[in-house]
């Protein structure tokens, strides 16, 4: 009989499980496991522009999560994320916001501290969408965070990934529009209006897609 109608030869059999393995690898590489979802509705100059929703990565960034829940919901000394700013709006970067302490950036307050040290979630900044915690060095988180509006993989290994986007992308690219000064502050205010967890009655998983669960 033809080569070709015999049972795969041994070369075959390993490319075909090689494929395989990488295939399953890239799919494991592109899911992320949320436990808990936290929303904030966002206003413009006074003006409403929707509500972004957080997927959170709690089994992965355990210490980092618990803290940015606590701020979302019930605060820290009656502060919470709403009523806070995003006070740094970068195009084609990121949004930085959650200093509930100074308000303007300079300010770091946690449920451990004023600091509290990395996690490595095993996550990477590899598309927008993704929220990791600002720091000012190792080991220094606090109450500051930002979302990513592109890949910004220089970013990898120095701060820690905690969650994901999976609602309001829209709203996350019409902060990052926003005109700002020389500071990359934005002119017309940007503001948590409202902040609070959404129920999550099983964790569930998503992809790397932005747009998938918009």
């Amino acid at each position: 009989l033809p080569l070709h109608n015999k049972s795969p030869s041994k070369m075959k059999l390993l490319f075909i499980i090689l494929s395989t393995v990488i295939a399953y690898s890239n799919v494991q590489a592109s899911t992320y496991k949320i436990t808990d979802q936290v929303y904030f509705d966002i206003m413009i100059d006074d003006y409403p522009i929707g509500r972004i929703v957080i997927g959170l990565f709690g089994d992965a960034a355990p210490k980092t999560v618990k803290n940015f829940l606590t701020i979302a919901t019930e605060g820290i000394n009656g502060r919470t994320y709403a009523g806070s700013k995003f006070h740094r709006v970068i195009k084609k970067f990121m949004i930085q916001g959650g200093d509930i302490d100074k308000g303007d950036g300079s300010g770091s307050v946690s449920i451990y501290g004023k600091y509290f040290d990395d996690e490595d979630s095993g996550y990477n900044h590899i598309g927008p969408g993704f929220i990791s915690m600002a720091n000012a060095g190792k080991n220094t988180n606090g109450c500051q965070f930002f979302i990513t509006t592109v890949a910004t993989p220089w970013l990898d290994g120095i701060h820690t990934v905690f969650g994901k986007v999976i609602k309001g992308q829209d709203v996350l690219f019409k902060i990052e529009q926003t005109k700002t000064d020389v500071n990359d502050a934005p002119i017309s205010p940007v503001v948590i209006l409202k902040s609070g967890k959404l129920p999550t009655t099983a964790p569930f998983f998503i992809s790397e897609d932005p747009y998938e669960y918009d």
